[in-house]
């Protein structure tokens, strides 16, 4: 008996030791009417999906970087042996920034593309946006006008460009948003395509974006982030190349309500962007959430984190962001982050990872939180950053 007791004490007291070592607080920064893009994560999945506005709006809300966030020079071109760099310098065949620092673009996806087979070192991963708000409308008007401005022609006969027309000329009173498109484009790295095709996106030939579990759905909203330039390698098309992050929402899983985000962070392995893509690759990205509390605080909120398709994580790399002391990490399977208001009330939130990770290179943390008093909205950014080799992807759940 007296050892049975004896074990009893031990068990709690490594639970309370648990416990402590799990937990995290955070302050309430702000306490606010929580603004409508943010309201919308508590819409059911099926209303953000039927309105493209909406979706791109809750999409707009996360903010990526990465620490190579400036272009290291405006042109890059082909490397296949000294081909690329002679039509570079004699043919000026080559992609062109139209900024130089990478940017955020958030659309709906008109068409998808993947290569059958490496072509050289290309095996580009590619989705042509839409846009349904007014400032990414802006953002590619311009690549347009300064398309138009080099007046490039493409060699092939078929694919002659009209600068005398749509969407070279435009009336911004009466646009079709379906004539204004960016081309994003990404080569994964070779040893991790597979794996990319089964766990985070389409990578393999003879798969519909509807028929892959995370998507359900041809034309998805997405968000991507990486070099806004011009490819004049053909007609200096606008193009987001290469991306390096991508999100979206997963709007088709088994729970109507729960929010599931996809996320993404690449390097480029066709080895053409030696100046504007670098390993390893070091960023952070903040998500945002939304959970309606119930006033008796009787269930806490749940952010569930699954790893998907990872490479080698980077020592001392994340020592080069700008990342707050209240972090916390993936070495612990569950752990309960606190939020304190200015009047001593609590909230939680459970943090759950299905697979843990013991790397000091991979950092989570929550910032900007909002109490809605009058709506009982707790609102705010979950972030994490990541230092890796080559890749790194996750699936992270919120769920009321």
């Amino acid at each position: 008996m007296r050892h049975t007791f004896l074990l009893l004490l031990i068990t709690i007291s490594a639970h309370l030791s648990f416990s402590q070592s799990a937990q995290i607080s955070y302050k309430i920064s702000s306490y606010d009417n929580t603004p409508k893009a943010f309201q919308n994560l508590l819409l059911s999945n099926a209303a953000i999906e039927n309105n493209d506005t909406i979706n791109e709006e809750i999409l707009d809300l996360v903010n990526p970087m990465v620490l190579d966030s400036v272009l290291g020079r405006k042109k890059e071109h082909h490397q296949v042996f000294l081909v690329g760099w002679l039509i570079h310098a004699f043919g000026n065949f080559n992609w062109r920034a139209v900024s130089m620092t990478k940017e955020k673009f958030v659309g709906t996806v008109r068409s998808d593309a993947r290569n059958s087979e490496e072509e050289y070192t290309e095996y580009d991963i590619d989705y042509d946006l839409n846009f349904h708000l007014k400032k990414y409308l802006n953002h590619v008007f311009k690549s347009y006008d300064t398309q138009k401005g080099y007046h490039r022609q493409d060699v092939r006969r078929s694919h002659r460009t009209n600068y005398e027309t749509v969407p070279f000329v435009r009336d911004t009173n009466d646009l079709d948003i379906k004539r204004y498109r960016m081309h994003c484009e990404m080569t994964p790295p070779a040893p991790f395509r597979v794996q990319l095709h089964y766990l985070f996106f389409p990578t393999q030939p003879g798969l519909a974006l509807k028929d892959h579990p995370n998507f359900g759905t041809d034309h998805p909203s997405m968000g991507f982030y990486g070099a806004s330039c011009l490819d004049c390698n053909h007609n200096c098309h606008p193009e987001l190349h290469p991306y390096e992050w991508t999100w979206w929402l997963n709007l088709h899983g088994t729970d109507p309500q729960a929010k599931t985000w996809l996320t993404g962070l690449f390097y480029e392995s066709s080895n053409r962007f030696r100046h504007w893509s670098h390993t390893p690759k070091v960023g952070k990205i903040s998500i945002p959430f939304a959970f309606a509390v119930k006033e008796d605080k009787s269930a806490y909120p749940t952010v569930t984190i699954e790893h998907l398709v990872i490479n080698k994580f980077v020592n001392k790399e994340l020592d080069k962001l700008n990342i707050p002391d209240t972090t916390f990490d993936s070495k612990l399977e569950n752990r309960l982050v606190t939020i304190n208001d200015m009047n001593g009330a609590k909230y939680g939130i459970n943090i759950v990872f299905k697979n843990m990770l013991l790397t000091e290179d991979l950092k989570y943390w929550l910032s900007d939180i909002n109490w809605d008093a009058k709506n009982h909205i707790l609102s705010g950014y979950f972030n994490f950053a990541t230092a890796v080799k080559e890749l790194y992807t996750s699936r992270i759940i919120f769920k009321n």
